[in-house]
């Protein structure tokens, strides 16, 4: 077979392009960084890389709400705290006075009961990111108000609330506003049934203000002095059923105040509970944020894999694509007449 001038420079000046084309492509990757630019450069690797991109998205939106439910979480735990202080210091101090004489439990009643009140319902309306977390899924307007002396949560008295069996709270007639749960994505494949979430696909970031400080009333037994027993209807949530006891105490109705007192220790037990669960939930998040990190860790390592170059071992491929074209073109020097090898050049 004869081989031709023209079939031995064609021949020649593809290897070259090819040659050069190599260490472009090398030098590129070098200076970007990455494996490839386009998808259409490595199909495979683009799609899995896209794929794990979005994996990586949606795991930092969900770090996200987890970080923002635990500062909600953490801002309502800090502002039931300070109502607890509350409650125990009224309770520690109206015992005291219990077991001492009418008028230390008048000295009591001459401290600013309404300006304690004030203070819990302040606290009661604790904000987070300018929106209230004790609100249920009120977050934009104030849950806790009061009218003509009466707490209201959304606008329904809290002593005539009560909760049904499936957890549900009502005036005895309608559901209350806004007193349902919030649940928020936290990567546990959460879905939608009905139109409601599946509180076993979600976490329940909603601290629900009326659980904590109590609603409804109770029938309660006290006795007097004379070992009768008297029984009465009395509030179970904190703020009412301090506002009774500051009313006990200004009739001096010492014995009502006392079996009032018993009661708001029990309204002090739910309370302390209910921030204990915070506690948990709290723990929860550290425990499911920390699992998060590891898996964006191995997202990252993945992604890294796939998209960018490792620069030794790029350097090494550019040096070696160099030297090819560098060869290629000593080669053409030897074997093409040298006014090709000038245009070449």
């Amino acid at each position: 077979m004869r081989v031709t001038n023209n079939y031995l420079t064609r021949n020649y000046l593809g290897n070259l392009n090819s040659a050069l084309d190599l260490y472009n492509k090398s030098g590129n990757k070098l200076n970007s960084g990455r494996k490839f630019s386009k998808m259409s450069e490595n199909v495979s690797d683009g799609t899995r890389a896209l794929t794990i991109r979005t994996q990586a998205y949606k795991n930092e939106q969900i770090q996200e709400n987890v970080k923002k439910a635990g500062e909600s979480l953490t801002v309502a735990e800090s502002n039931l705290m300070s109502i607890l202080d509350i409650v125990d210091n009224i309770n520690s101090e109206t015992i005291k006075a219990l077991n001492g004489t009418n008028d230390s439990v008048s000295g009591i009643f001459e401290t600013d009961f309404n300006a304690i009140k004030e203070q819990i319902v302040e606290f009661a309306n604790c904000q987070y990111n300018n929106t209230y977390v004790l609100g249920g899924t009120n977050t934009q307007s104030i849950p806790f108000t009061v009218q003509n002396g009466n707490l209201m949560f959304n606008g329904v008295d809290v002593n005539t609330i009560s909760k049904t069996t499936d957890g549900k709270f009502t005036d005895g007639t309608n559901e209350v506003p806004f007193s349902r749960s919030i649940y928020i994505d936290i990567g546990i494949n959460m879905t939608v049934k009905n139109g409601a979430v599946d509180p076993r696909t979600a976490f329940d970031m909603s601290v629900s203000g009326l659980d904590c400080l109590g609603y409804g009333t109770s029938q309660i037994t006290y006795d007097d002095n004379e070992g009768n027993k008297h029984t009465i209807t009395a509030p179970n949530n904190v703020y009412e059923l301090i506002d009774e006891m500051a009313k006990c105490l200004e009739q001096k109705d010492y014995e009502k105040l006392a079996g009032l007192n018993d009661h708001l220790r029990k309204g002090f037990d739910n309370l302390n509970k209910k921030i204990s669960d915070i506690g948990v939930k709290t723990n929860y998040l550290e425990r499911h944020t920390s699992r998060l990190e590891d898996e964006s860790d191995v997202l990252e390592e993945i992604q890294v894999n796939l998209e960018y170059i490792k620069d030794t071992d790029e350097l090494i491929n550019n040096k070696t694509m160099e030297f090819a074209w560098l060869l290629t073109l000593q080669y053409g020097s030897k074997m093409l007449p040298q006014s090709l090898m000038d245009y070449v050049k």
